[in-house]
């Protein structure tokens, strides 16, 4: 006769092999899309790097600086995708099919069944999103090294430090993105039971913070330095940049008089450069108080900063919405 085994729990293994059978072609398609996509870009890195040149053509690709553009747009995508496709149905999924109730009979608490979820695909996605993260930024620091250099503008790189696709592929931002936008999904999962409802509003709202953060509040994550240069100056040799800009994130520019106060541009005197008397237009600025050009930016070295205070939002916002998937699931 056989003896039953009875089972005070229910152990990680078997959550593992449960996540296992119910995502595994999930799993399987993004964890292999990323890791082979990853493997293709630091081939082309280390293509580009070995000859210098991004003057390479494949098929009806004529080089690879155009590719390498769209290349720097995944990341970008990849945490949208994971909030939308992966985390937005993972319980409402549950909730439709009622298999959820199967699951909490086999002496599996809510809590604890959430948990697995989070653990065993949450931390795969976060890990998946961050790799890929880097290739990306591997392929475009490959880009920016065979740039040629231009005659007065030897520091020009297409991916500057602050530009947003070079910003967003750092690994440690994109596990920002990674967790929030699987936390959000999470989220309203938990809260509407709906599929179809939880991937539309994940969606929107992924979409609304992203731009939020990264168009409105992050260049106020610090306060801007200023620089100011003689207002005549700027027609001599407009190729001539400080180096403390380069590669900077410009917030604003404006004039100022001898004091360093900012003063509106006189209009009255543009009539002047119209007609080609640079002298008079020049000296009608003057006289209307503009001594000085200013330039609020934020130079490259706080590009790593502005990545961990980034990083911290989102790990504060993943961390209030795992809060309320949790609290949502232990009440129902």
């Amino acid at each position: 006769m056989t003896t039953a085994i009875r089972r005070d729990r229910v152990g990680w293994p078997d959550l593992l092999w449960l996540t296992w059978r119910q995502h595994r072609w999930q799993l399987l398609t993004v964890g292999g899309g990323a890791v082979l996509g990853s493997l293709v870009w630091l081939a082309l890195a280390w293509l580009i790097n070995s000859t210098g040149t991004t003057d390479h053509g494949f098929w009806f690709i004529g080089g690879l600086r155009g590719p390498s553009q769209l290349i720097a747009e995944l990341p970008a995508a990849g945490a949208a995708v994971i909030a939308v496709f992966w985390a937005a149905p993972l319980l409402s999924r549950e909730y439709e099919q009622q298999t959820h109730l199967l699951v909490w009979s086999q002496d599996l608490p809510p809590t604890r069944w959430l948990l697995g979820k989070v653990v065993l695909l949450g931390v795969p996605a976060v890990g998946l999103s961050a790799g890929f993260g880097a290739a990306v930024l591997v392929l475009l620091d490959a880009v920016n090294e065979a740039m040629p250099q231009v005659p007065g503008r030897g520091y020009y790189v297409p991916f500057s430090p602050f530009s947003s696709l070079s910003f967003e592929a750092a690994p440690l931002v994109q596990v920002g993105y990674a967790a929030f936008g699987f936390a959000l999904g999470l989220a309203f999962s938990a809260l509407t039971r709906r599929t179809v409802l939880s991937m539309g509003l994940t969606l929107g709202a992924f979409v609304t913070v992203r731009f939020l953060v990264g168009n409105v509040w992050r260049p106020h994550f610090m306060t801007p330095v200023r620089t100011y240069e003689m207002y005549e100056p700027r027609f001599r040799d407009p190729t001539v940049v400080d180096d403390q800009r380069v590669g900077s994130m410009h917030i604003r520019g404006g004039y100022a008089d001898a004091a360093g106060r900012e003063v509106p541009f006189p209009s009255v005197c543009s009539d002047g450069y119209r007609g080609g008397d640079e002298d008079n237009y020049i000296k009608c600025v003057t006289d209307h108080g503009v001594v000085q050009y200013f330039t609020d930016f934020h130079p490259a070295d706080r590009v790593v900063p502005f990545q961990l205070i980034e990083f911290g939002v989102f790990a504060v916002l993943a961390a209030g919405l795992l809060a309320v998937a949790f609290t949502r699931v232990r009440r129902r």
